[in-house]
């Protein structure tokens, strides 16, 4: 489908007319680029009222291939468009080449790129990567899934590259050539486009290069149960996970990798989840030519990303809250995620699980196995409540429902006010944990994970902040 034949800057120099096919910041950034280079350039989008009309020559409805395909000599496809749109079947048909975004970011910047993908904690291990870089490589750059387009910044000639990657770009981007690349992990996500699991790892596998012997590919094992294929033997393979040459230890925490042993103890990032990231950056960090005291002294200095098992600050909390941790998970968007993030809990601690939102098309019975483990008050709201209350309340654990997120945090804090506050073994220091980590998409109530995530935190400031509201 994607055209293997404009590899290069020269191979555009004949192509006059580009079809940017969906809109948003990627679609937009592709446009400027080109606007740059003197193309035209027309937009066909769903909602073409709400582009931004400066940056085409003509902006149209994506429901009229024939009419958005006249006169196109290249179509540069957005990650959110479906495989078969009938623009792309048409394109397709009249042999139009098709790019990704990333695709036609990699024809403008030809230094080292290092690709990260997996389904959960890909982009607190591309920040974390590029964290560590920016010690060696003051001018690195990072981009692709994380909210940066890769055609924003290709022409900058940065000296190197860090992407993630989502299974919608790799299937989209046959060409990138990488660097490095890193596969983090795979858990049931985004079927309702790959439809099975093999698909979905077959759309990940595109990261890697191995045909390239300079290429480093890092996977963790266990993604290599949903491949047609066994485990390949080549030498610039590397496995990252238990009794493997890239591994994690815990109680002392310690990264291993072939060469060197780290001390993460002081690593902010808790968790075994975030350890494994870690592990990934620091074997991506060596590979592009960081010695061990520079990526030992910049792991101890990374704060995270916003949304991602976020710790609101003790400060911002009203003394009379100080007994209870909040922590935001918004960018939790799958089960897998979630449990992932609590895996460091066990039963007897004081948790309030909040879910909600839209869940993927994924089975619940993992979910239902570690609550019955924790034994946790359970509170949920939006469309979560109607796909998963009649299991939930299958299980007679204490479960709630809300509409939305406020009516939910009204009722966590009268039972925190009337029962938590009120126990008498608070005088041990024990420290309740409210644990906000969706489990599903944002769309139900919310524009994207960030506005979930930031209106979580506003509702903590006015329930349970320095000044009460």
């Amino acid at each position: 489908m994607f055209s293997e034949s404009i590899l290069s800057q020269s191979d555009l120099k004949n192509l006059h007319s580009f079809l940017i096919l969906g809109g948003g910041s990627s679609g937009d950034s592709a446009a400027l680029l080109l606007n740059s280079l003197g193309k035209k350039v027309i937009l066909a989008d769903r909602f073409p009222e709400k582009a931004n009309q400066s940056l085409y020559t003509k902006v149209l409805s994506d429901l009229m291939p024939q009419e958005c395909l006249d006169g196109i000599d290249c179509l540069i496809k957005s990650p959110g468009i479906l495989p078969d749109h009938p623009i792309l079947e048409t394109a397709r048909g009249k042999q139009i080449p098709i790019l990704s975004e990333i695709a036609l970011g990699r024809i403008f910047f030809n230094g080292p790129v290092i690709g990260i993908t997996g389904t959960d904690g890909k982009s607190t291990t591309t920040a974390l990567t590029f964290h560590l870089l920016k010690k060696k490589y003051p001018n690195a750059k990072m981009g692709g899934n994380i909210g940066v387009p890769f055609t924003s910044f290709c022409r900058e000639n940065p000296e190197i590259v860090v992407l993630e990657l989502s299974s919608y770009q790799l299937d989209d981007s046959p060409n990138l050539k990488l660097t490095a690349s890193a596969i983090l992990n795979l858990a049931s996500d985004h079927l309702e486009r790959h439809k099975t699991m093999e698909s979905y790892a077959l759309a990940k596998w595109k990261i890697q290069n191995l045909e390239d012997n300079k290429h480093q590919c890092f996977v963790n094992p266990n993604f290599f149960t949903y491949t047609p294929f066994m485990i390949p033997t080549n030498s610039n393979l590397h496995l990252v996970g238990e009794n493997e040459s890239y591994f994690v230890t815990q109680n002392p925490n310690k990264i291993h990798t072939p060469n060197h042993e780290y001390d993460v103890s002081l690593f902010p990032l808790k968790g075994k989840h975030n350890l494994m990231n870690l592990c990934f950056a620091i074997a991506l960090a060596e590979v592009v030519g960081l010695n061990p005291d520079q990526i030992q002294r910049q792991l101890e200095t990374f704060d995270g990303l916003p949304h991602r098992f976020q710790s609101i600050p003790t400060e911002t909390i009203n003394p009379k809250y100080q007994s209870i941790r909040f922590i935001n998970d918004s960018k939790s968007t799958n089960l897998h995620s979630m449990l992932s993030g609590i895996s460091g809990f066990k039963k007897g601690d004081p948790i309030y699980l909040i879910l909600g939102g839209i869940p993927k098309v994924e089975p619940i019975q993992p979910l239902i196995k570690r609550w019955k483990e924790l034994e946790c008050p359970l509170f949920v709201f939006g469309k979560a409540k109607e796909v998963w209350g009649e299991e939930l309340n299958l299980t007679g654990l204490p479960v709630f429902y809300f509409d939305d997120l406020k009516s939910l945090l009204t009722e966590v804090k009268e039972k925190i006010d009337h029962h938590w506050l009120a126990k008498s073994n608070l005088q041990n220091e024990e420290i309740l944990t409210v644990i906000f980590s969706p489990a599903g998409a944002s769309f139900d109530l919310y524009k994207n994970f960030e506005e979930r995530g930031n209106h979580f935190k506003n509702l903590i400031q006015d329930f349970f902040g320095t000044t009460l509201k």
